[in-house]
């Protein structure tokens, strides 16, 4: 799923246009045993409850993909009767009236799920009728193409609020409260099937980790049987490894500029596009080839390629591996941050024997707050 796709999923789930029709939950404590569960239509919450859930539910589809959201493919084995995408499809299609597979579902998201204190496992059923929309993307108001049902399952961690006084609306003073406990934000998500092209999507599901160093890898791998793509720090590091090693004496200055540069065209042009933009294996190596790689190197490129993503053939994230909007030196002594709007400004020279990275001095340029002046100003 594209972001933008990620999105128009996201706005069904406000509370003054909410397309989810059945809630369940599973509320289950440290030793993984259910206290308490969740069945409700959910159309006919309170609306200040309802808003609490729709809150939750729209993080689920936050953050950046990469990053915090994944985009996960089934293998066929998992579509064949009996595997994990199967059993999603029959949890789809029983609208979660059925409550023996209601309750399995739930039965193997605690014998999947790695953690150790109170979370609320929340699963929702909702139905979006897809507007259509124009060739030049305007919407057709009511005119529907296709319904896509979907399903929307959150993990959210149980906490002990911190002790202290709280106001109590009904007996109108504050109180002293020490044992509430309350649902957080999601730890982890899932919606599936994938929205994909504005259609339905069954051979995919979308991911999300709160938490990029924490994942919990253990749901898409064990609980939906879909591999987990690259992080976003694995991509970077994968990338700077691979430049490192092709371009070897020619990693220098100029070259590593030059890539900088052609990443950030990329990324302006999927931003064009409305589409990630994707770093292949050809693309790299027609990347390190325009930027200073030599021919005898780039030899080496396939070899290194295959060992260094072990036969993970499937591209990298450009924004992934891009550090920013920004030119970013940094050593042991040094830190310098450089828009990349100034980048062409910056150059390296050799001095003497020695390389220098130059940076003309501008009139508001300033050392601990107090304004340089250039010394051959007139002024």
């Amino acid at each position: 799923m594209e972001k933008k796709e990620i999105n128009e999923i996201r706005k069904c789930f406000q509370r003054n246009d909410c397309r989810i029709d059945r809630l369940r939950g599973c509320y289950v404590n440290e030793e993984k045993e259910k206290i308490s569960s969740i069945r409700e239509l959910f159309l006919a919450l309170e609306d200040e409850e309802m808003s609490r859930y729709c809150e939750l539910f729209r993080k689920a589809l936050s953050g950046k993909i990469g990053r915090n959201l994944f985009n996960l493919s089934f293998p066929l084995a998992e579509e064949a009767e009996g595997g994990r995408q199967h059993f999603l499809l029959r949890l789809l299609n029983s609208e979660l009236k059925d409550e023996e597979l209601v309750q399995e579902f739930f039965d193997r998201v605690i014998e999947s799920y790695q953690e150790a204190g109170k979370y609320l496992i929340l699963l929702v059923r909702g139905v979006y009728d897809i507007p259509g929309r124009t060739s030049d993307g305007l919407g057709l108001g009511d005119a529907s193409e296709e319904v896509y049902s979907f399903l929307l399952c959150c993990i959210c961690p149980v906490a002990l609020l911190r002790e202290g006084l709280c106001y109590d609306k009904a007996a109108g003073s504050f109180l002293s409260r020490s044992d509430d406990w309350a649902v957080q934000k999601p730890d982890s998500a899932f919606l599936f099937p994938a929205f994909r092209e504005r259609s339905t999507d069954l051979h995919e599901a979308l991911y999300y980790a709160k938490k990029p160093a924490e994942r919990h890898e253990e749901i898409p791998g064990e609980l939906l049987g879909a591999p987990l793509p690259r992080a976003e720090k694995e991509e970077q590091l994968l990338f700077r490894d691979l430049v490192e090693d092709v371009l070897g004496r020619k990693c220098d200055f100029d070259s590593v500029k030059g890539i900088s540069e052609s990443l950030s065209q990329l990324v302006e042009e999927g931003k064009e596009r409305e589409e990630s933009a994707l770093l292949d294996r050809e693309g790299m190596k027609k990347l390190l080839r325009e930027n200073g790689a030599e021919e005898e190197r780039l030899l080496r490129f396939e070899k290194n390629y295959e060992e260094k993503t072990g036969g993970d053939d499937s591209p990298l994230l450009a924004e992934n591996i891009l550090p920013g909007k920004e030119l970013r030196l940094k050593s042991k002594l040094l830190k310098l941050n450089i828009s990349s709007e100034l980048s062409e400004l910056l150059e390296s020279r050799i001095i003497d024997g020695r390389e220098y990275l130059l940076l003309p001095i501008s009139d508001d340029l300033e050392l601990n707050g107090i304004r340089l002046r250039q010394k051959l100003s007139e002024d």
